[in-house]
């Protein structure tokens, strides 16, 4: 059970990092103001995704692999950026930090074949369905 929790951290710490680390990148690219889009644009809701149940979800063992690797560098990078974002001196500095941390975790879930969708997918059906749970905890024992 120990393996569980400790994906489980790590994919909250992963989804926190890249909300507080993403999100004013994202605010700062949608810049535009209602005046400035097409009436039919003002006139509709902003769509939203929405993503099927994820204990419904299937996952290949390819995908559960590429999960549980990436889980490993996940964690190294952020006990890589823990220490600095502790010694930050002020907010700004830190959301700085934050930001640079979030970009090198998408980049290291990415380069094992998946999305951040799929892995924070992956994550939460873990989460929901002990036996994914204990799939991906078997994967975390095995050597690298």
């Amino acid at each position: 059970m120990k393996i569980r929790f400790t994906v489980l951290a790590i994919s909250a710490v992963f989804a926190a990092a890249l909300t507080l680390g993403v999100a004013p990148l994202v605010q700062a690219q949608d810049t535009k103001t209602p005046q400035q889009q097409p009436p039919a644009q003002q006139q509709q809701p902003p769509a939203q995704q929405q993503q099927p149940p994820a204990q419904q979800a299937e996952f290949s063992q390819d995908q559960l692999e590429s999960f549980a690797s990436a889980v490993l560098e996940v964690q190294e990078i952020r006990s890589k950026w823990q220490a600095q974002l502790q010694g930050a001196e002020n907010a700004e500095k830190a959301q700085e930090l934050q930001a640079q941390a979030g970009a090198e975790m998408v980049s290291a879930v990415e380069e094992k074949g998946l999305t951040v969708e799929t892995y924070n997918a992956i994550a939460t059906a873990a989460r929901d369905n002990p036996a994914l749970a204990d799939r991906i905890g078997k994967l975390l024992e095995k050597p690298q």
